[in-house]
């Protein structure tokens, strides 16, 4: 079948006379505004960064900065109250897993629209696009986080690791469960299953907390073992994400 279609479009080909005189203008005339053409470099890389940074969705980074500034006023509040380590843990809790819930999220939007192949096609690179957000992402989350650690340990007179674990770990984790999602045909494609994941490891995180031996001095080392094995898990993930991006197999499902 294929031969015969060949044999059939050949002999059509030859069947054709080219006009050698207008093939020779149309050459001189496109060689013409090939020269008059002026070549604009649209690879330079603080080009690139500068087009990310004006065109990326800024809401739910929007939602972080919110998210800091309902912080520290309501610690203030908590510690004029006179709460306790449990009250102030129980809202840390809450809100780092918030904050490590919402950083997946902006990662995931890349795919939500559907058009991540499309994206891929064209001007955007969606590796670069993801790397970007993590990196945005990261910066203001160690920022936030890190303000929030020294001001609980200031004015609780906790450890400053204690209470960095105890922050910390709820956050990796939620990251770790919300990007198990978005590595999934179903999580890409739908953003409550990224929430409910969230809200998943954050009211476990609440039921943790209500045993007190678990925040005992003598409990750091697991803390310790289970925030290095979050890293680890988190650092395999991001791996997969973007070996999947590379291959094509991520894109190709959106």
């Amino acid at each position: 079948m294929e031969k015969n279609l060949y044999k059939i479009f050949n002999n059509a080909d030859q069947s054709l006379q080219i006009d050698e005189k207008r093939k020779n203008d149309t050459l001189l005339f496109l060689q013409k505004k090939v020269n008059e053409k002026q070549i604009r470099l649209i690879n330079n890389k603080k080009q690139i960064l500068w087009n990310q940074l004006r065109y990326m969705d800024k809401s739910v980074f929007m939602l972080h900065i919110l998210i800091f500034v309902i912080m520290l006023p309501v610690m203030t509040f908590m510690k004029q109250n006179g709460n306790e380590i449990k009250d102030i843990i129980i809202t840390n809790v809450i809100l780092s897993g918030l904050m490590g819930t919402f950083s997946i999220i902006e990662i995931s939007r890349v795919f939500f629209s559907g058009i991540a192949e499309l994206s891929e096609s064209c001007y955007f690179n969606v590796r670069q696009i993801v790397a970007f957000y993590m990196f945005i992402s990261g910066v203001i989350n160690i920022t936030l986080l890190s303000i929030g650690i020294i001001f609980v340990s200031y004015s609780w007179k906790i450890e400053l690791l204690r209470i960095g674990l105890y922050i910390l770990v709820p956050f990796v984790f939620t990251e770790c469960c919300c990007l198990g999602v978005l590595l999934t045909e179903a999580g890409r494609k739908n953003s409550y299953l990224l929430v409910i994941a969230g809200i998943f490891v954050i009211v476990f995180h609440l039921i943790l907390s209500s045993s007190l031996e678990l925040y005992n001095a003598a409990a750091l080392f697991i803390w310790l073992i289970s925030f290095t094995a979050g890293l680890i898990i988190l650092v395999l993930q991001i791996k997969i994400l973007f070996s999947g991006i590379k291959e094509g197999e991520i894109i190709c499902m959106n």
